[in-house]
């Protein structure tokens, strides 16, 4: 747990410092995705961190899309969460292997779905 503590405040500061494009929206959410992903699979700090670029850079690049093309209707959303997803999926499998690149994929979505229940 302390570990994790330092992981997060770490990731926290470096993103505050260096990025300050990234909303606090998609930092929380790529932060609660990598976390998940690592407490279920057992990753190690750098995994996570990987897991945690890969996972920014979907959220990150889903809103610049969704926001630069002015998509307002739940359909043309979906399309680009897909194509997202499949670019998440592919640069974890080249990192972890498919087999554990759609795992992670499947444990996001269900992070998700838990963090939209509350």
């Amino acid at each position: 747990m302390k570990n994790l503590l330092i992981f997060l405040f770490t990731v926290g500061l470096y993103y505050s410092t260096y990025a300050q494009d990234y909303t606090k929206f998609q930092i929380q959410r790529a932060t609660m995705f990598s976390t998940y992903i690592a407490e279920k699979m057992d990753l190690n700090e750098t995994e996570q961190q990987l897991v945690y670029d890969v996972m920014l850079a979907r959220v990150y690049n889903s809103n610049a899309t969704i926001k630069s093309q002015n998509l307002t209707t739940q359909a043309d959303k979906q399309v680009v969460y897909k194509s997202e997803y499949k670019n998440a999926q592919e640069k974890l499998a080249a990192e972890f292997g498919a087999k554990d690149a759609r795992k992670m994929m499947t444990l996001s979505n269900e992070a998700r779905k838990n963090a939209d229940k509350k």
